[in-house]
């Protein structure tokens, strides 16, 4: 009989980026840094925006609904960041500490943090319908994550709403 374990989505995080990181390093070796990065990337964005699309199918995603799960990914971490504006349409958040940063710094791979972390943002964003814009990250050194979120169409609909 298998149980379910509840665990907070850093933790779900941590768990499948240290099972990536080693893989990604022998596909560095073998492939070289930008061939596998693409190969990765392109992998996860499939991936990312499937899961997401299906689960827009199942129930679309609200501003409201998208603001709870932001914040649920600060769940016993350090996480701060600010909502500077939550309408129908739009939600915009600077981030200011993000505990995903230090994670990847106390794995060595924080340059991988923006392929296997930042960056699958834009893909889970599409896929649930809507446009993320976000020019600056903890990650890259920037201080600040300005994540902003706008509803573009109905998610499962083929952009048509």
């Amino acid at each position: 009989m298998t149980e379910e374990i509840d665990i907070t989505p850093f933790q779900h995080i941590r768990l499948t980026v240290e099972a990536q990181i080693p893989l990604i390093r022998a596909m560095e070796q073998e492939l070289g840094r930008e061939r596998a990065h693409a190969l990765v990337r392109k992998t996860l964005d499939d991936r990312n925006r499937r899961i997401s699309e299906e689960r827009a199918g199942q129930t679309p995603m609200t501003i409201d609904m998208l603001a709870a799960e932001f914040a649920s990914f600060g769940i016993g971490v350090e996480f701060e960041f600010d909502v500077l504006k939550k309408m129908d349409e739009e939600f915009h958040v600077n981030v200011h500490r993000c505990a995903y940063t230090r994670m990847m710094e106390d794995m060595g791979a924080r340059d991988l943090g923006p392929l296997l972390i930042c960056n699958c943002d834009f893909a889970l964003a599409e896929g649930l319908g809507l446009e993320l814009r976000r020019e600056k990250t903890c990650m890259k050194g920037d201080g600040v994550c300005d994540f902003r979120f706008r509803k573009v169409r109905h998610a499962g609909t083929g952009g048509k709403d």
